[in-house]
C-alpha cells in the first residue's frame, strides 16, 4: 500500500518541505510558480513498497517526540517540584533526537532535509573559493 497523503503531509512536515502546492518567486518582478518539492515528492512516489513499514516508524517517532517538546513546553519554567527536579536540559535533548530520526527519514528517502527549514537544523552551505 502506497503512502497516504496524511502520511505525505507528516513526511513534509518533519523532513521541513512545504506542504502546499506551489510556491511562488519573482522573476524581473514578477511573480512566477517554481517547484520546490521535487526532491522529496519523487522520493515519495518512488519509495519501496518493502521500506513502508520503516517509513512509518520514523513518522510515529517523531510525532512522539514533537508531542512531547510541545506537552513539556511548561517545564521550562520550573526548577523543581517539590522533591522532583526538572531535566532543564530535556527540550534540547529532545531536539536532537528530532533532528537525528529526521535525518534517518531523509536517509530512507534519499534526501536531505530542507536547507531552508524555518525551524533550524537545515542549513545552506555554499563553497567559498
Amino acid at each position: 500500500m502506497p503512502l497516504t497523503e496524511q502520511e505525505k503531509v507528516s513526511i513534509r512536515h518533519h523532513c521541513g518541505y512545504l506542504n502546499v502546492g506551489e510556491a511562488y518567486t519573482f522573476v524581473l518582478g514578477t511573480p512566477a510558480a517554481v517547484e520546490t518539492q521535487f526532491i522529496i515528492e519523487g522520493a515519495m512516489t518512488r519509495v519501496l513498497e518493502s521500506a513502508l513499514p520503516q517509513v512509518r516508524r520514523h513518522l510515529r517517532i517523531l510525532d512522539q517526540i514533537e508531542e512531547q517538546m510541545v506537552e513539556d513546553l511548561e517545564l521550562a519554567a520550573v526548577n523543581q517540584l517539590g522533591e522532583i527536579q526538572v531535566n532543564q536540559k530535556e527540550q534540547s535533548q529532545l531536539w536532537k533526537n528530532y533532528v537525528r530520526w529526521v535525518g534517518s527519514l531523509c536517509n530512507l528517502f534519499g534526501v536531505y532535509r530542507n536547507p531552508f527549514d524555518k525551524r533550524g537544523g537545515g542549513g545552506v552551505n555554499i563553497s567559498v573559493g
